[in-house]
């Protein structure tokens, strides 16, 4: 599916706070993932304390108390506090600074459990990463998949900033590790993506989302660039983080080189 975050309509649920929901829990493939992304002006606050609830925030641009554009947020299902922790709960917000506009992207995921009392919490902007950031042909890990699971995630899988130049072409695929969810949120830049195996337009805060299908793990997913210009967006998985690759019906890859799950079928 695709949709721009400026071509719906936003409610104001706070003083300076207006909520787009970009997926429901009850529209996503498997259920329970959803996608909101907030306008924060004036000093306005958004607060997030859903149960059973982990979270992966991206700061698009502007200024909140803490943090800046481009800057990645970690919130696990839980944390020290005893009464939050039984709940699943880490109860956290953003509040506006500065002078212009904050924008928010906030991905969240139910969970079975729980997080385990260690879980913690992370923030890292992209110019952090001890490997710069490409401006014209970038590939950057702001967490990942690894220090996901480190910090206590049971359904985030690392998340990306890509930047592509002109007349790039990312083909058609499909990922191997039992994904459940995969998205894309254009920052700059205008093009096609496929998702799902739809080919849609792409520009600024277009978002694009991809799920399981007739069983299949991770929609057919691709980029293509065709203008004399970069294109950039970031990517997020989710998965079922808490279970290994077997865990999750991960078998091997066949000899065409599709990938083989449970049933000993393979995934072209």
């Amino acid at each position: 599916m695709h949709v721009n975050s400026s071509d719906i309509e936003g409610k104001e649920i706070a003083p300076g706070v207006v909520e787009r929901v970009l997926v429901r829990p009850d529209q996503s493939v498997p259920p329970g993932f959803s996608a909101r992304h907030y306008v924060l002006t004036n000093g306005g606050r958004v607060v997030f304390n859903e149960p059973m609830t982990e979270f992966q925030h991206y700061i698009i641009s502007g200024c909140v108390v803490g943090a800046h554009g481009d800057t990645a947020i970690f919130m696990p299902a839980g944390n020290h506090n005893k009464a939050q922790q039984i709940q699943g709960k880490s109860i956290h917000g953003f509040k506006h600074a500065g002078e212009g506009e904050a924008r928010i992207i906030s991905l969240s995921h139910k969970v079975p459990r729980p997080a385990f009392r260690w879980a913690k919490s992370r923030k890292r902007n992209l110019f952090q990463i001890p490997s710069p950031h490409a401006e014209r042909w970038g590939a950057t890990q702001i967490f990942t998949e690894e220090e996901h699971a480190i910090m206590g995630a049971l359904r985030m899988h690392g998340i990306d900033v890509q930047t592509h130049p002109a007349g790039y072409h990312h083909r058609e695929h499909r990922n191997p590790e039992g994904r459940l969810h995969e998205v894309l949120y254009f920052l700059r830049g205008t093009g096609e993506a496929i998702a799902d195996g739809v080919t849609y337009k792409v520009r600024p805060g277009s978002f694009c989302y991809s799920g399981m299908r007739r069983g299949k793990r991770g929609g057919v997913h691709g980029i293509y660039n065709p203008t004399d210009d970069i294109i950039e967006y970031f990517v997020m998985e989710i998965t079922e983080q808490d279970k290994s690759w077997t865990g999750r019906g991960f078998v091997g890859e066949s000899l065409t080189g599709g990938y083989i799950f449970d049933a000993g079928i393979p995934e072209e």
